[in-house]
């Protein structure tokens, strides 16, 4: 019996065993296995003498798959890419492994691409500009090739500080550092044509008030689109009555000058003076009670217009002695004469924002007037608030418009031309619908 038992448990122990044996054998079979796939995948894809280990080509070229041959003579096997080559841009500088196939067998290589091409351009033929004006670099060059993005400067501005013939040496670099320099040859066009200053007019202010030595003033040139205007005011003391000169300069690209002088007079501020403040508050009120945001500045203008015909009563006479206190009496009172529906309107027309210009009747021999220039954008138009026994209507009007109804009215509106800003032409009349009081749309 304990024979037995021991017998068991022997060919237990021997079963036991040579199961252990099998499964080591399996895990050794299996990593053979992989030890001899891994073997042939490199034998398969090993660098091969027959290519090269590694090939440098030009950004933007198409490679062939012969190009990485190391012998072009044993071309009689079958060569060709099995990497996907649409997938690679070439215009990008970079490594990128690839396999290709050579006779049937595959084989590992790198293509490294690389920018080493300079980007070209051409000059632009006749190329002008004016003196004082450095054109763009970009736009003396055309026809720019590269394969990366490519910035235009100049190696150094030309000199264009007077007018003739100069060469411009253009930057060409691409993303890569790759560098052409192309030369222009410009043509410098002397301007020898100042600026125009218009609108300068002597003025008149009080001591405290503040000074706007700018508003009414225009600025033209021949070539420069916005001439620089300056204001020396140097030798006003504003805190001493008297007459100061006030020197206007506009100056072109060019370099080219105008000069205009006027003179400031300085007043004490009379008996019972109004500051600009306390009208301008009188204004607002009555701005904001007869506009909203969606009114056009036309239509703003055309309501103070309206408001201050229409509101104020005609007395005929006033105390003419400052604008302000013409104004406080229209905004207060609601009375007064043609100098104080021209006060309440340039009151208005500040606070809304539009460009206005005082103008005064220049042949007093029958009677004085005032009445105002306003700029919405398109130039500048006579606007008058007063009141007429006879019918006349006098918001946005021409030059010709105006002096068609003076002609016929005692010269109503004699005004020196050549003391404002160049007035507009083309009427705007057939916009103003005045019977019913609108801006038509």
């Amino acid at each position: 019996m304990e024979s037995s038992r021991n017998t068991s448990r022997r060919r237990e122990q021997q079963r036991r065993k040579q199961q252990q044996q099998r499964e080591q054998l399996r895990v050794l079979c299996g990593f053979l296995i992989l030890l001899l796939a891994g073997l042939l995948c490199y034998l398969m894809l090993r660098p091969s003498d027959l290519l090269v280990e590694r090939l440098t080509v030009e950004a933007g070229t198409l490679p062939s798959p012969e190009m990485f041959l190391t012998d072009a003579e044993q071309l009689g096997d079958m060569v060709c890419f099995k990497t996907d080559m649409s997938t690679i841009n070439m215009n990008v500088p970079g490594e990128y492994p690839l396999i290709i196939s050579v006779g049937n067998r595959d084989y590992s290589t790198v293509m490294v691409v690389m920018d080493r091409t300079a980007p070209t351009a051409s000059p632009v033929a006749n190329c002008t500009t004016k003196t004082g004006i450095v054109p763009d670099a970009a736009s003396l060059v055309t026809d720019i090739r590269d394969v990366s993005s490519v910035t235009v400067s100049y190696a150094q501005e030309p000199d264009v500080s007077k007018g003739g013939s100069t060469e411009a040496q253009i930057l060409l670099v691409d993303t890569y550092g790759n560098t052409t320099a192309v030369t222009v040859e410009l043509t410098v066009v002397a301007d020898e044509v100042p600026p125009v200053i218009e609108g300068a007019k002597d003025l008149e202010y009080f001591l405290g008030e503040s000074i706007s030595y700018k508003s009414g003033i225009t600025v033209t040139d021949n070539e420069t689109e916005k001439p620089t205007l300056s204001v020396d005011n140097s030798q006003v003391d504003s805190s001493t009555a008297g007459t100061y000169p006030v020197t206007y300069t506009a100056t072109d690209d060019a370099g080219n000058t105008t000069s205009v002088t006027v003179n400031l007079t300085l007043k004490e501020k009379p008996k019972g003076y109004v500051d600009e403040e306390t009208v301008y508050e009188q204004a607002r009120k009555v701005l904001k009670s007869i506009t909203n945001d969606s009114m056009t500045d036309m239509e703003v203008a055309f309501a103070i217009y309206k408001w201050t015909s229409t509101k104020i009563s005609y007395t005929g006479s006033s105390d003419k002695s400052s604008w302000t206190k013409g104004a406080y009496q229209a905004f207060t009172q609601r009375s007064g004469d043609c100098f104080n529906y021209f006060a309440a309107a340039k009151a208005l027309f500040d606070v809304a924002g539009i460009d206005n210009v005082d103008v005064v009747k220049s042949d007093t021999s029958h009677s004085s007037h005032f009445w105002s220039l306003i700029n919405l954008g398109d130039g500048w138009y006579h606007v008058d608030c007063t009141p007429r026994r006879r019918v006349g209507y006098f918001f946005m009007n021409t030059d010709a418009e105006l002096e068609a109804y003076s002609k016929q009215n005692k010269n109503s509106h004699i005004f020196d031309t050549d003391a404002y800003p160049e007035r507009a032409t083309e009427s705007v009349q057939d916009l103003v619908d005045y019977k019913n009081g609108k801006v038509k749309g």
